[in-house]
Formats: structure tokens, C-alpha cells, sequence
């Protein structure tokens, strides 16, 4: 039996006696049914990433799913991992991987994926590079950049790497080959990768990289849980806190737990995933069919810090703990700016002061603003990251938006607002907009309790809403659930003003706002929380 065989069961083709046979030989055949499970698999990570999008028209179905992809870190001009599409299933879903007993007894069989969508895939997931191979290529066109070198001590890069690496150390896909020295990597979810040269790497998503030769030594916080590190021999995935992993020039690896625990898993052959403890070490070597073999821990001998890290300033920081008489008042209190925020001078157009976040905070109803006359330091089209607490009632308006804060001057603006427009993205997710793209998150800020929420956009040359924009929940990266893009705004921002008119006004409660003018780092949005 081929599988032909198999994508005719999947795809639902064939009659009950077709059925049954296949379901015998896969019983008795083992190889078959891994084979099975993986295609199977892999139609449960389609119907999740494309959601009701899978009854639409073939070609657009076909379109829709590798531009899901390769925002997720795919794109036809690299190999990746056999895993990477279920790893996409269970980091954004937390799904636990499908077994074959489950699959008869739950029937989880679906049409969801048609065939030539399937070779199409496999084209890409198993391209004649070999399984995990890792090529040069231009950034994703969508997926923006997922990492940033925070230091770096003694680095050489091998000829024509540095070149595509920006200034300010933002890292977009492709081959990254470091001749000697060692450098820190910050990932968008947190997670951070101590390289050690000579090493060759390439990012992959938000929260998961390859590592195709050298060493390195992976740090995760609790927000991360989940990073990934894939070589062409294994995938090692974090449920702890600290691990390190070598790879040969043969592909040959190994995995040493310093502390917390990780889930690793052969990358081809044998992919029964095998759970490593602190002080334990695996290898994995090219005999697929063959368990991970237990190694000596060696764990002391990465290195674990690469100097202090170094903790952004803001330009402005509003605590909304100040007050003066029935008007609300407050200063940014740092030394390269003081810009005193206050209401326009109209009680009715003011918001109240109430308890915030942290101490006090504002309490705003459509109509009311406050507005921050902002220097010619700040410009629209520089890298900057505005991050605040927000809470929400959780029965929100039936406006398209509900207009948090305005960067920027009518026509000519960055907007933050809650997403209310029918259709578009998820309703009552974080919505950051230019004068035309925009990009909308997933979590629904709408239930009643404070998040914190922040954008951070890169800036640069050619500069795009959808890919140098990045949307942050409560610490975390946000999936987005709609984009569009458009030309960035340019120019003096001239001020700040919070809440917005009568019709697009800002319903809830706001604390603790901060504006950077650079694009901060993860861990350094996630001290924010604390």
C-alpha cells in the first residue's frame, strides 16, 4: 500500500470496503502507520492555522495556508524539520500530538487538506536539502523579525552574513554563520540563545530556531515555555528553564539540561519524544531508528552569561498617580523630557481619576481626552514602543474601534485602539494603525481585568506595517488575526493624546504608560509586568 492510498483515506474517497482495508494494513504495519500520522497530523495543524477558511475555494485554501506558514517561519526557499507544522499546532493551540488509537476511536479524520495541498507541503517540508537544512534567503515577507542580538563579545561573521544583518541587530530569516566569538540572541517570546562560534544558525518564528552546527545554550522564562531548538538530527523543546546543545559538522547532536526539563525528539526516524532532566544529556546520531542515547553531563561547560544586560530607559513615563484640583495632571519625570500631561481645560472633557494597575489611574468615557505636546525628538517614522495597562468592561461598544491613544496628529498617526469592527480580526483584540495598514492581535481584551498591552514598531529603510509592527499581550507576542499594509507615517509626531471623540472614544481604564524611542527588547517589555 502507498500513499496514494493514505491521502485517498484522508481526503475521504473512498468507499467502506476501501476504508476498512486501509485500516487493516495500517494495524499491522508500523511503518505505514507513522507515515499515517504524520499526514494526519498535519491536516489537524491545517484545519487550526486556517480555521473556518478551509471550506473556501482550492487555490485561495492553498494560498491562505503557506502564507500562514511562512509567517510562522516557512518559506519555500528553506528546509525545515518534519516538526515544525505540529510544533505550530501545539504552541498556539496547546493540543497534545494525535495518536493512532485516537485517530479510529475519535474519528479525527477530516477532508480538511485536499492532495495537492499535501504534495505541496511535503515539497516544502521535505525538500532535497535534507530534513532541517538551513539556506540563505531575503526576509519573510510576513514574518518580520523574530529575534535581535541584545551582545556580542569578540565576533566575527563569515563573509556576507554581516551584511544582512541591520545595525541595530534585528535578525530576520536565513543563514546566520558565526566564524569565532560568542553573541546573546533575544527572541520576541523572551527566550534567549547564548551562540557560541564557529556556529552555524537560522531564526524560525518567535519561539523557535535551527541550530545546523555549533553550540549553544538556551535561557527561557516562564512566557517562553516552548522554545525550540531543531538540528538536523533532533528538536529539543523547553519545559523548563535552562539547556544547552552542540552540533557536529556530521549533524550529529547533543542535549544537556541545566535546569527545568526538555522534551526531545529524533528529527526523522525514531520521533518518540523522550523527556531529559536536569543534570541528564541525550545524542542523537544518524541511526534514525535507534533510541536517544543517554550521554555524560557536561552542562558546566556552556557558557551561561555574556555580560550584564543592559535596562532601556524611557523617554516618557505616566504613572497617573498626580493630581492637581478637578483637572488630572501628571509629569513624565525623566531627564531628557518632562512633558506635563493635563486635560484640555473642560471638566466635562476630562476623564476621572480612579484606581489603577498600580496605585492610580484614569478612567475614560467616549468623548474624553487628555492630550501631551511631544518635542521634534519624536518622530513618526523612528523606532519606538509604547507599552500601558488597560482593563475593559467586558460588554464593550458597538463602534468599529474604541480609540485608546493617538502618536501622532489627525490624518498623520500611529492609532491604538480595541478592535469592534465586524469581520475584521478578532473583536475586542489590540488594533495598532497608520493612515492605511494596520495589524490586529488575537486576545480579546474585552473581559473585565487589566492586561498589559504594547507595540513595538523596528523602523528602518523599507519599512512595512505587517512585518516591522509587532503586538505584545500581557508580555507574549500576539498572533495576528488580521493585517493590511500600507505606508508608514512620517514626520513630527507633535503630541500624545489619549481617548478620542464622542463616536470612536475610549471606554475603560488606562495606567502606568510608558514611550520608548527604540524598538526594547522582550525581556525588557516583560520587566514592565512586574
Amino acid at each position: 500500500m502507498n500513499s496514494e492510498h493514505l491521502e485517498a483515506y484522508l481526503a475521504g474517497e473512498l468507499d467502506e470496503k476501501g476504508r476498512g482495508q486501509v485500516e487493516h494494513v495500517l494495524r499491522h504495519d508500523s511503518d505505514l502507520r507513522a507515515s499515517f500520522v504524520v499526514q494526519a497530523q498535519m491536516e489537524a495543524a491545517l484545519r487550526v492555522l486556517l480555521g473556518g477558511s478551509a471550506e473556501k475555494e482550492k487555490a485561495s485554501f492553498h494560498e491562505g495556508v503557506l502564507a500562514r506558514l511562512r509567517r510562522e517561519g516557512a518559506d519555500d526557499h528553506r528546509g525545515f524539520a518534519k516538526s515544525v507544522l505540529t510544533e505550530i499546532l501545539e504552541e498556539r493551540e496547546g493540543l497534545r500530538p494525535l495518536r493512532w488509537p485516537l485517530l479510529i476511536k475519535t474519528g479525527l479524520i477530516s477532508a480538511a487538506a485536499s492532495i495537492g495541498l499535501l504534495l505541496l507541503l511535503q515539497t516544502i517540508i521535505f525538500d532535497g536539502n535534507g530534513p532541517g537544512a538551513a539556506q540563505t534567503g531575503a526576509p519573510h515577507s510576513a514574518g518580520g523579525f523574530a529575534a535581535r542580538i541584545e551582545r556580542s563579545d569578540n565576533l566575527h561573521w563569515a563573509e556576507g552574513t554581516a551584511a544582512r544583518i541591520r545595525d541595530d541587530g534585528w535578525l530576520s530569516a536565513g543563514l546566520l554563520e558565526v566564524e569565532s566569538g560568542t553573541l546573546l540572541i533575544t527572541f520576541n517570546s523572551g527566550a534567549t540563545a547564548l551562540v557560541e562560534g564557529p556556529a552555524q544558525i537560522s531564526i524560525e518564528s518567535n519561539n523557535r530556531m535551527f541550530l545546523q552546527s555549533g553550540r549553544l545554550t538556551a535561557d527561557v522564562p516562564p512566557a517562553a515555555t516552548g522554545f525550540t531548538v531543531n538540528t538536523p538530527r533532533l528538536n529539543a523543546v523547553d519545559l523548563g528553564t535552562r539547556f544547552g546543545v552542540t552540533v557536529e559538522e556530521n549533524g550529529d547532536s547533543e542535549l544537556h539540561v541545566m535546569e527545568g526539563e526538555v522534551k526531545a525528539s529524533r528529527t526523522s526516524g525514531n520521533s518518540v519524544a523522550t523527556l531529559v532532566r536536569e543534570g541528564l544529556a541525550l545524542r542523537a546520531d544518524s541511526r534514525t531508528r535507534s533510541e536517544l542515547q543517554p550521554v555524560p553531563y557536561a552542562g558546566d561547560h556552556f557558557t551561561l552569561r555574556l555580560g550584564s544586560p543592559s535596562i532601556p530607559q524611557p523617554a516618557l513615563r505616566y504613572l497617573f498617580d498626580e493630581t492637581a484640583g478637578a483637572l488630572v495632571e501628571d509629569s513624565g519625570a525623566l531627564p531628557l523630557f518632562d512633558a506635563r500631561i493635563t486635560a484640555p481645560g473642560e471638566l466635562d472633557r476630562s476623564p476621572r481619576r480612579g484606581p489603577g494597575k498600580k496605585g492610580g489611574g484614569l478612567v475614560f468615557q467616549p468623548g474624553e481626552v487628555i492630550e501631551v505636546p511631544l518635542s521634534r525628538d519624536f518622530r513618526l517614522e523612528s523606532p519606538h514602543t509604547i507599552a500601558f495597562w488597560v482593563k475593559f468592561p467586558p460588554k464593550i461598544g458597538e463602534n468599529e474601534q474604541e480609540q485608546i491613544l493617538q502618536y501622532g496628529r489627525e490624518g498623520l498617526a500611529w492609532k491604538v485602539s480595541c478592535n469592534l469592527e465586524t469581520g475584521r480580526g478578532v473583536r475586542g483584540a489590540l488594533k495598532v494603525a497608520g493612515p492605511e495598514g494596520h495589524v490586529i492581535g488575537s486576545t480579546d481584551l474585552a473581559d473585565g481585568n487589566w492586561h498589559h498591552v504594547a507595540y513595538r514598531f523596528i523602523g528602518g529603510d523599507d519599512s512595512a506595517i505587517t512585518s516591522h509592527l509587532q503586538l505584545f499581550v500581557d508580555g507574549t507576542p500576539e498572533t495576528l488575526s488580521d493585517s493590511r499594509s500600507g505606508a508608514i507615517p512620517r514626520g513630527r509626531v507633535g503630541h500624545l493624546r489619549l481617548g478620542g471623540g464622542p463616536r470612536e472614544g475610549f471606554h475603560g481604564w488606562i495606567d502606568e504608560l510608558v514611550i520608548y524611542r527604540e524598538a526594547i527588547s522582550t525581556p525588557a517589555m516583560q520587566h514592565l509586568l512586574e
